[in-house]
């Protein structure tokens, strides 16, 4: 059953591996529908036949990241780093994981320890198979995640609160199959203070 034809968005045959199924709301709209699935197929269908998650499988090459020199920003994004730095922080995901997903052993968060966190001008990326098929290029993004060098690269704002849910989202994204649904609490803990309560904030 593997790569056999399945219909895209614009009711076109194309083989399986060159449909993606369309998991990451945030791209879709950058994408030509050529390469989505029809919305009335089976993700679960079209990933039997080989098809690839839009989520998963697209790999991220940065083409313009510029950092940002806004003062205000960076001291956000310092204070955010040093929580996610922090013993308490991965303690009280872990936490949070073990409540959504009733896990009976730890998962590794240990990669946080080292994490930065840079406020951005200007973010952009291209998007390519694993076959390194470019989808779309220069698409212009609001966080990006360098895994190489474990650097969560948010885009600039003058509220506060927009630039924590960045965050809070692209740590989410991280978490692949152990993501939350509810971003509140992971939010919360992201925002305290590590010697001043988190641990009383996911209780």
């Amino acid at each position: 059953m593997k790569n056999i034809p399945i219909l895209n968005a614009n009711n076109q045959l194309f083989p399986a591996n060159k449909i993606l199924i369309p998991d990451a709301h945030w791209w879709r709209d950058y994408i030509d529908s050529t390469w989505l699935l029809h919305p009335q197929l089976s993700p679960k269908l079209a990933k039997l036949a080989g098809s690839l998650s839009l989520f998963k499988d697209i790999i991220e090459i940065p083409q313009n990241v510029k950092p940002a020199e806004n003062n205000q920003s960076n001291e956000w994004c310092e204070k955010w780093q040093n929580t996610l730095n922090s013993p308490e922080f991965i303690h009280g995901l872990q936490r949070l994981i073990f409540h959504y997903h009733d896990l009976e052993s730890e998962v590794d968060l240990n990669w946080l320890k080292t994490a930065k966190v840079i406020s951005a001008n200007e973010i952009n990326v291209d998007l390519i198979l694993p076959d390194k098929t470019l989808v779309a290029s220069s698409i212009p993004g609001v966080y990006y995640f360098d895994a190489d060098q474990r650097i969560f690269y948010l885009i600039s704002s003058a509220s506060r609160y927009i630039m924590l849910c960045y965050l809070t989202e692209i740590i989410n994204i991280q978490l692949g199959n152990f993501s939350l649904d509810h971003l509140l609490p992971l939010a919360s803990i992201i925002d305290a203070e590590a010697e001043n309560g988190l641990e009383m904030r996911i209780d």
